[in-house]
């Protein structure tokens, strides 16, 4: 009776250990998908303000072209400017918190897809020694 008592110990203490050990493996996959997800974001960052960079500049130039054509340089950086405020005056009327909104729901979705594809993982893993266990005492 001694014996049966000290594996339980060893049983739960293994298995409050294998608990623990998952825990901390979801907490590493799941901060390793948000870091993997912040330096992807710093990346788009970068290159989309080189692009803007680039366009600016472009922007710049055009308009000084325009002005040349018009023998009125005010007026070229006017034009060239008009959509551009246009632009700029929809995305500020428009709803931000829609985008917001969108943005957020992509990141929870993704968050849960991974954190149920960790809980499948960990599930199947409890299950395989229990089958294993029935199968034998079955044969």
């Amino acid at each position: 009776m001694d014996q049966l008592g000290s594996r339980l110990k060893q049983l739960s203490y293994e298995l409050r250990e294998y608990i623990e050990t998952r825990i901390d493996l979801l907490v590493l996959n799941v901060s390793d998908q948000v870091t993997n997800w912040i330096s992807v974001s710093i990346q788009k960052i970068i290159g989309f303000s080189i692009i803007g960079s680039g366009l600016l500049f472009a922007m710049i130039a055009l308009a000084i072209y325009v002005g040349d054509l018009l023998d009125n340089e005010a007026i070229g950086f006017a034009l060239v400017a008009i959509p551009l405020l246009l632009m700029g005056l929809l995305l500020a009327i428009s709803k931000p918190f829609g985008i917001a909104k969108n943005i957020q729901k992509q990141l929870m979705a993704g968050v849960l897809e991974s954190l149920e594809d960790e809980k499948e993982k960990i599930t199947l893993e409890l299950k395989e020694p229990m089958e294993l266990k029935e199968g034998k005492e079955h044969e």
